[in-house]
């Protein structure tokens, strides 16, 4: 498991959800505190994303060893859904080291901090035709998230006591706890193998530096509580689960995680891209725009089958001579072995226009027969190039996909190093 970011409004409130349903932060009974609590979640979700201009939230992750901090994650996220942008600004702590991330986006550019020498990345977008790019959807109409609500459903259905509600000047706190007594045996089961194969695997404790639940894992107990404002907003939590476990030598430890948010400054949140004036900046371009070093020639074999066999009967050639604003101009010619030669053998220059609205950049040339066509060309495993040939742009689809009609045409080309 990395330890990182768990910022995201939706997160917190999926994972909340979880621990208080599946690791049973209380004991529950359908029709009463569970279902206000998991309606309160919905209606979160719903009014933050579709009701909400902005909003800020701040969340905190610790998990302990026997009491004491290994790993904690400190997030601040700030949400500007009129205007589509995000900041965050995250602390991880883990085997004493403290790292900090810095991250804005809009829907121009993704800003990121690199904290080692007060630098930042600037990564443009590309300009795209329909900007359908949303900060946030909700989960909770995806088919997954309603098929894994009727599994949580299944599972608190079995328990018999309620979520304690207390109610205040229109606000709601929902309260539970659970002992070591109460916890059912089929959720113990399942959260201790999911403890031990999905969230403190040997991978995961080895990067942590603490000894691995080898055996005898079970809950030890759970509480929680999480606070729901007057607007039907769950705009804090607080939710604590304790696990025991023997490591490989049979010494017994106690595994304990910290989770607490607060959802704040709903429509007072001021979300800003950083100040760069005076700053080292990196600045780099969204798509298949080339630059100057690749410059160069690229090369595949021209290949056919005789009887059981693949033999080389021929290259193509594309060199690239020129580029400039993305730009590019050069040559594409083929090469026969003697013995070989094709009917046609092409060779042509080209024109290769970069247009920030599509994914790839167009080629145009003239063929043999003195006929105007369109080909495509794009970077391919860093250093490389595909090229497509006589190929139809599908401007249905937003110009966003073609098709070639050449038949047994190899696209990749590789770069040559003289």
């Amino acid at each position: 498991m990395e330890f990182n970011k768990k910022t995201a409004t939706i997160t917190v409130f999926i994972i909340g959800a979880m621990i208080l349903a599946i690791s049973a932060f209380a004991d529950i009974k359908l029709g009463s505190g569970y279902t206000s609590f998991k309606e309160a979640i919905k209606s979160t979700a719903e009014k933050l994303i579709e009701e909400t201009d902005n909003f800020t939230v701040e969340a905190v992750v610790s998990l302990k060893l026997d009491d004491k901090v290994f790993a904690e994650s400190i997030s601040n996220t700030k949400y500007d859904m009129k205007n589509n942008a995000r900041e965050s600004h995250d602390k991880n702590l883990k085997k004493g080291n403290l790292n900090e991330y810095y991250y804005y986006r809009d829907e121009k550019q993704n800003i990121h901090k690199d904290f080692k020498d007060d630098s930042y990345q600037v990564y443009e977008k590309r300009k795209t035709k329909e900007n359908n790019n949303k900060l946030m959807e909700n989960p909770f109409e995806e088919e997954q998230a309603k098929d894994f609500e009727k599994v949580i459903d299944a599972f608190v259905g079995n328990l018999q006591d309620t979520i304690q509600v207390e109610e205040s000047n229109g606000s709601k706190m929902y309260i539970g706890n659970l002992s070591e007594n109460q916890i059912p045996s089929t959720i113990n089961a399942l959260s201790s193998f999911l403890f031990k194969y999905g969230i403190m695997d040997e991978w995961s404790v080895k990067n942590f530096g603490i000894p691995y639940p080898k055996s005898n894992i079970h809950l030890l107990g759970a509480e929680g509580r999480a606070v729901e404002n007057e607007e039907g907003i769950i705009e804090s939590g607080l939710f604590t689960a304790s696990i025991s476990a023997e490591d490989a030598d049979g010494v017994e430890h106690i595994y304990s995680m910290e989770f607490t948010f607060d959802i704040k400054d709903i429509n007072n949140t001021l979300v800003k891209a950083p100040n760069l004036e005076g700053k080292k900046v990196i600045y780099s371009k969204e798509g298949f725009g080339f630059d100057e070093k690749y410059i160069g020639k690229y090369k595949n074999d021209i290949v056919k089958e005789e009887g059981n066999s693949f033999i080389k009967v021929g290259e193509r050639f594309v060199e690239i001579n020129s580029v400039e604003n993305g730009n590019i101009k050069g040559k594409y010619y083929e090469v026969y072995k003697e013995g070989h030669e094709a009917d046609n053998i092409r060779s042509f220059d080209f024109d290769a226009k970069y247009e920030e609205s599509r994914h790839f950049t167009i080629m145009e040339y003239t063929n043999e027969k003195g006929e105007a066509q369109k080909g495509i060309i794009h970077q391919s495993n860093r250093q490389n190039i595909e090229v497509s040939l006589n190929v139809e742009i599908d401007e249905n689809n937003g110009g966003y996909s073609y098709t070639s009609q050449e038949d047994g045409f190899n696209s990749m080309f590789t770069r040559v190093f003289e």
